[in-house]
């Protein structure tokens, strides 16, 4: 059985009703619990211990493990999959105010893109760091990645003329390695996403490995939300609004399908990142929560929040 289902058959045996459940968990209506007993929802490993707590069960008992199959041991299974993270700095605004482009700014001492890179670096799961670089500053990024010993960095490549062509490329340089199977999972990070946690990298994979992919989000925080076009205005529930954010984590074969399947409908490759191009070519897409703090650096404020949420 699923997660959701497990969830729901405990549910159903204390005799709570959705409303219950979302009351004691600190939702605001019941949506989001249906849509998390109907597998719409994934929920994150924080998340799935305070479900467990309130159930009186275990997370692996929620997972659907057996007795011997932890939820540790499904980390180590996940494992075993060779893990490479792209980090994307192909992009060229300057709007920081420091005339260069944002994933090169120096922030409290140290180039952005070095933060994210760390993380990779530190991450145990994580084998190999491709980068796509803006042309042009390619040696200057070899000289960063030498500097802070980011020893995991493979390959640095050239940018595309957009971000999924920047990813394509990546994508195509490891397809002509020839050294990938087909559950390794490729993670595509933002150069200008300093903060990205390291739980969060580790949830991504496991998601990515259950569900092909994973891309994270944010729940909406603000109350009310209106779409305004022309002269209609639509309320839009909160409950049931994510943004989407980065990274994001597919399997290697879900990749190398969706590149096929956009290439045989000669489709013209103007997304902004991979998800995009998923949901436009009808694939379902899978959400992993992630992080406030896991901002995008882009202006002059940003990095200011940055260098507060840095100290």
């Amino acid at each position: 059985m699923s997660t959701g289902s497990n969830i729901r058959r405990r549910r159903i045996e204390l005799g709570m009703s959705q409303q219950e459940l979302a009351t004691v968990l600190g939702y605001r209506t019941r949506s989001t619990i249906a849509k998390i007993e109907s597998g719409d929802n994934d929920v994150s490993l924080s998340k799935l211990k305070k479900f467990a707590s309130v159930l009186g069960t275990t997370v692996e008992n929620l997972i659907g493990s057996t007795e011997q199959e932890t939820v540790s041991s499904m980390m180590m299974n996940q494992e075993k999959s060779h893990n490479t993270a792209i980090i994307l700095a192909g992009g060229n605004t300057d709007r920081n105010n420091q005339k260069l482009p944002t994933q090169f700014a120096t922030v409290l001492g140290k180039p952005l893109i070095i933060y994210s890179l760390e993380t990779y670096q530190n991450h145990p799961s994580i084998d190999e760091i491709i980068i796509v670089c803006l042309k042009g500053w390619e040696d200057i990024l070899r000289s960063y990645v030498t500097r802070y010993k980011i020893s995991k960095v493979s390959a640095i490549i050239k940018s595309g003329d957009s971000a999924i062509l920047s990813a394509r490329n990546a994508f195509e340089h490891i397809l002509q390695k020839g050294d990938k199977e087909d559950e390794d999972i490729l993670i595509f990070q933002e150069a200008t996403r300093p903060l990205v946690p390291e739980t969060l990298i580790s949830k991504l994979l496991y998601y990515a490995h259950e569900n092909s992919n994973a891309i994270t989000y944010e729940s909406m925080q603000e109350y009310i939300q209106f779409n305004v076009k022309g002269n209609k205005c639509e309320y839009l529930d909160r409950d049931n609004i994510i943004a989407a954010q980065g990274p994001e984590a597919y399997t290697f074969k879900s990749l190398k399908d969706i590149f096929a399947k956009s290439d045989r409908a000669s489709h013209v490759y103007s997304e902004s990142c991979c998800y995009m191009l998923f949901y436009n070519m009808g694939e379902k897409l899978h959400f992993c929560e992630g992080s406030s703090n896991n901002i995008k650096v882009v202006r002059q404020e940003d990095i200011v929040l940055l260098e507060s949420l840095l100290r």
